[in-house]
Formats: structure tokens, C-alpha cells, sequence
């Protein structure tokens, strides 16, 4: 079995460690800050190693779950210690930078890659469980891909090999339908609870709204964009739109208004399908367009 190195204790690689049990001999881990060190430790019960070098100099997989400002400079310090050469396989985990940044170790002899479960990991002691069903973006030199694109499927993952040209643009997307997914439902949260309310107060709304949330989600999977829409917008309904408007205020509100031209766009899609209202999101199209031009 090929002996793997965590170089990153923190989410990401704790959840790497306990994914590859059974398929590497995960080493253990190096680096961190001593609460992530703890919680990987706890959850793994693999060693840390204080001597980065030492640990990778005994791996045939280094993987780099180092944020993203870091790994260069990780890279090229454990080339210099002479912890890295031909023959081992070195990854980071960044959605956004190419293998292209682990040029130190493919100097040396390397096959280097970048591997990025494309999941949100807020359980790391899920372990595989926490990549279960994800894509997971591969990128780099030909010889290790289709290794790692064995390995993904291991992982109960989906391999997406990629070029570097497209990591950037395909990261953004990740976290509109990640991140910027957490930050609307914040922002939905805030509009219930109202602009006075406190964080047990929008915790609460929070709670009221995620059965909404995660039947939409269930209708995107089941009947896709736009036939997924309903709601005022997709309805015509410029009078609840106006409505919602003038109860909102501050971000929200804003929020609100900034989509409106996404949601009346996907309006008219679906109109084409012969499943909208054509002349009421048309009349709404052109409303929106003159109340809020800079929406």
C-alpha cells in the first residue's frame, strides 16, 4: 500500500486522512496551529509530526491541505530540506491554483497535481462520508491524474479532470452555489427575524426557513433550472413584489433587489417552455427594468 503525508492538519485534511483509510498508509500529519493539531488527532488518531521533512521523505503521496497563500512557500521549503523526489506524487487541495504552483517538486522529479473536492467541509470527522457524491477537480500531470481519478472514485467521488485556464472561472462558481448560498440564507434569515432581532432571534428564522430551502434544492434536482422557480417573480406578480420592497430594508432589501433581474429572467425560460405566464412577466420584466435600472 502507498504511504501518504498530510501536510495541513486543518478540515480539509483531516477528512483526507480518514477518506484514505484502506486505500493509503496514511503516515500522519505536519504543520497546523495546536487546536487544529488537536481536533485531527482526536478525530484520526494518526501521529503529528513535528519534522515536515522527515514525514514526507517517507511518503509516496504528499498532499498540501495548506491554505491557499501557503503552498508555494510549503512546497519549495520542503524541497530544500530534501523531502521531496522522483517517484512521489504531490497534490494541494486549492480550488483555485493550478498544479503549476508545486513547481519545485516537479524540478525534482515529482508528478504534481491539484485535487479539489468540490463539497463544503464542516464535519471533517465524516471522513469519507463528508466527500461522499461530490466532483472532485483534477488537474495536472497526465501520468498521476488517472491514478488520482482511481483513487477520487475510491473516495465515493466523481473524477472532473480539468485544465488550469479553467480552475479559476469553475472555483467561482463553487462558491456562488457554496458559500454565497450560506451568506442568502443569512441575509433570508435577518428579513424574518426582522432588522432589530438578535442572534437567537435570527437563528430561529433560520430554522423556520431551511425546510423551504432544502425542498427547493429537492425540486432543482428533480425538475432542474428555470422549471424549479416559483414565487412571486415567476408568477408575474408585480404587486407582491412591490409589497416584499416596501417591508424590506437595508441588505435585504438590496439583496432582494440584485436578484430580480436573475429571477425574472429565468421568469421568461420558463414562459418559453409554455409553462409561465407571458404577458404578466413581460409587463414585470419591463417594471423592473424601470424601477431599479441599477438592480
Amino acid at each position: 500500500m502507498e504511504r501518504a503525508a498530510i501536510v495541513g492538519p486543518g478540515r480539509v485534511g483531516t477528512a483526507l486522512a480518514l477518506a484514505l483509510r484502506g486505500l493509503q498508509d496514511v503516515l500522519g500529519a505536519t504543520g497546523g496551529h495546536p487546536q487544529t493539531q488537536q481536533r485531527f488527532a482526536e478525530a484520526t488518531h494518526l501521529p503529528l509530526v513535528s519534522d515536515a521533512a522527515a514525514l514526507c521523505r517517507s511518503a509516496d503521496w504528499i498532499y498540501l491541505t495548506v491554505p491557499d497563500g501557503r503552498i508555494a512557500d510549503v512546497c519549495a521549503s520542503l524541497a530544500r530540506d530534501g523531502a521531496l523526489r522522483k517517484g512521489q506524487v504531490v497534490c494541494h487541495t486549492s480550488g483555485v491554483l493550478d498544479a503549476g504552483v508545486l513547481a519545485p517538486a516537479k524540478e525534482l522529479g515529482a508528478q504534481v497535481l491539484s485535487l479539489h473536492p468540490m463539497q463544503a467541509i464542516a464535519r471533517p470527522q465524516a471522513g469519507r462520508e463528508a466527500f461522499a457524491g461530490a466532483i472532485c477537480t483534477v488537474q495536472g500531470d497526465d501520468p498521476a491524474a488517472g491514478r488520482a481519478e482511481q483513487l477520487v472514485r475510491s473516495m465515493a467521488m466523481t473524477p472532473l479532470r480539468i485544465s488550469s485556464e479553467q480552475k479559476p472561472r469553475l472555483h467561482a462558481a463553487a462558491a456562488l452555489a457554496s458559500n454565497a448560498l450560506v451568506g442568502l440564507l443569512a441575509v433570508a434569515a435577518e428579513a424574518a427575524a426582522g432588522p432589530k432581532a438578535n442572534a437567537a432571534e435570527r437563528e430561529e428564522a433560520l430554522r423556520l426557513l431551511l425546510p423551504l430551502a432544502e425542498g427547493t434544492l429537492k425540486n432543482v434536482f428533480a425538475v432542474g433550472i428555470p422549471m424549479a422557480l416559483t414565487g412571486a417573480v415567476e408568477r408575474g406578480d408585480l404587486g407582491t413584489v412591490i409589497l416584499h420592497l416596501s417591508v424590506l430594508v437595508d441588505q435585504p432589501a438590496e439583496v432582494y433587489r440584485t436578484f430580480l433581474p436573475v429571477l425574472a429572467r429565468l421568469a421568461a425560460e420558463k414562459q418559453s417552455t409554455g409553462a409561465g405566464r407571458p404577458e404578466e412577466i413581460s409587463q414585470l420584466l419591463a417594471e423592473v427594468r424601470d424601477r431599479w435600472p441599477n438592480a
